[in-house]
């Protein structure tokens, strides 16, 4: 049941408002955990069970942790792992251990399933990465005495399971949300400002993100050596703005999501692609994954504490864990070391180069670089990747070119992408407080208003035409 579903938005989300806000105080938190839980169970069925149980033993260590933290803290760690890597990684690492095996002179031992179709990754357990990173920040922080353990399986429950956030995040701390899941007012205002959360973050899901996908499948679809210099940079352009809209779309539609229901999550992009720095990206991109990887491993790998060797160390440590968390493949892995690589030459100095530099030329350099990470992020196999580099290397002759894979719809899609990346809306409050005058409040709002209600209205119009496709981060 996808956000963007007609079943979702016209039906699953309007009963349960309903139900929650006509509910005594005291029942809300047990009704939205069984919506929550029939949310999850509406895709994955019988497969909530392993949630559930999950959930019960982390809620279990929870309350141990607090008398025995260290024994606890490592149990939970080795039993979280254990449940992500069988349901994740076990197909990908025994496809790997066969291949060497075979290498070595042996027979296969393994055969892996059908490669899905173009565009699409193989079906693990849905929201399993989410699930464990969440349920397991909670037990440490518990062992680490930072948050005291939560008594009530319902509220824990509802912490972990509550669906704006279960399916594809952001990943939210605990100590967020211990408050807000004893009381929370929603109120007008805050309704209002979830409403428009939500149609925003549709409408860059369903008006932009999946515009630029048809380009990017169509690319993607294509080998490598058939694609000229022209479509390749097309179809990574717009697989760079596909994955912002596509994402951030869906945080924006959690958080809207959230405060539907009395609940404030942080924020998770800043205007990612406005970067002046691979590690100004990274505070900006996924903003609670990056933070829970800084939080729990990183900082417990020694940080930068340890000298310039151990932090570079620690930082390809990182985001080599952080490439293979989206998913089991070695393009993933690829993903994270350039990543990694490019964290590493900024801190050995090329970063005080940048910091000089001219800032469109500082851009640039961060969205290249940034690019070359997703060719292999969306790449179904590192020879597929390799040959996109060749592509847009200009290294082959292929005869697709960049008018066989263009869509009418990039004529306004791409245009509208670039704006909406940059920080429009922070320009536009800064220069109304700049104004400070009655005639710009009384115009801007109702504009503001009306731009939301047309978006919301071309969202659903698509979403009810049946033209959506899954969000990206589902399959993490």
């Amino acid at each position: 049941m996808p956000f963007q579903s007609p079943t979702f938005l016209f039906l699953f989300l309007p009963l349960v408002l309903l139900g929650y806000h006509a509910a005594p105080a005291r029942a809300r938190n047990l009704l939205l955990f069984a919506a929550s839980v029939f949310f999850y169970a509406w895709g994955e069925k019988f497969n909530t069970a392993v949630l559930l149980i999950s959930l019960a033993v982390n809620y279990l260590f929870g309350l141990t942790a607090e008398r025995r933290p260290k024994p606890t803290a490592i149990l939970a760690v080795v039993v979280n792992l254990g449940v992500l890597g069988w349901y994740k990684y076990a197909a990908f690492l025994a496809a790997n251990a066969s291949a060497v095996w075979v290498w070595l002179g042996g027979q296969p031992f393994y055969t892996p399933p059908p490669p899905p179709p173009p565009g699409e990754a193989p079906h693990i357990l849905l929201a399993i990465s989410f699930f464990t990173f969440q349920a397991m920040s909670y037990v440490l922080d518990v062992a680490r005495g930072q948050v005291p353990a939560e008594r009530s399986f319902l509220r824990f429950g509802l912490y972990v399971f509550l669906v704006p956030h279960l399916i594809a995040g952001p990943i939210v701390r605990y100590a967020d949300l211990a408050g807000q899941l004893r009381t929370r007012p929603v109120g007008v205002e805050r309704f209002a400002t979830g409403v428009r959360r939500l149609a925003i973050g549709l409408g860059k899901k369903l008006l932009l993100a999946d515009l630029f996908a048809q380009t990017v499948n169509e690319v993607f679809r294509t080998a490598p050596s058939e694609l000229s210099m022209a479509a390749a940079w097309l179809g990574v352009a717009c697989f760079t703005l596909q994955i912002y809209f596509d994402f951030s779309g869906y945080s924006d539609m959690a958080i809207g999501l959230a405060k539907l229901f009395g609940f404030d999550f942080a924020e998770n992009f800043r205007h990612p692609y406005t970067a002046v720095s691979v590690t100004d990206f990274w505070r900006r991109w996924h903003i609670s994954l990056s933070t829970w990887f800084r939080d729990y491993l990183y900082i417990p790998l020694g940080g930068s504490r340890g000298g310039a060797l151990a932090t570079y160390r620690n930082l390809l440590i990182v985001f080599v864990l952080c490439g293979l968390w989206h998913g089991a493949n070695w393009t993933f892995l690829a993903w994270g070391l350039i990543h990694g690589g490019f964290l590493v030459v900024e801190r050995v100095g090329f970063g005080a180069v940048l910091e000089r530099a001219w800032p469109p030329l500082r851009h640039v350099y961060t969205l290249l670089a940034v690019m070359l990470g997703w060719v292999f992020f969306r790449a179904e196999s590192m020879p597929q990747a390799v040959g996109m580099l060749g592509a847009l290397s200009g290294l082959t002759n292929g005869t697709t070119i960049a008018a066989d894979v263009w869509r009418n719809s990039l004529w306004i899609a791409l245009p509208a992408g670039v704006v909406a990346c940059l920080p429009v809306l922070p320009w536009v409050v800064a220069w109304r407080d700049r104004m400070n005058a009655t005639w710009v409040e009384a115009t801007l709002a109702p504009a503001g208003t009306a731009a939301v209600g047309l978006l919301f209205v071309g969202a659903a119009v698509q979403a009810v035409a049946g033209t959506f496709s899954p969000f990206l981060y589902f399959r993490f």
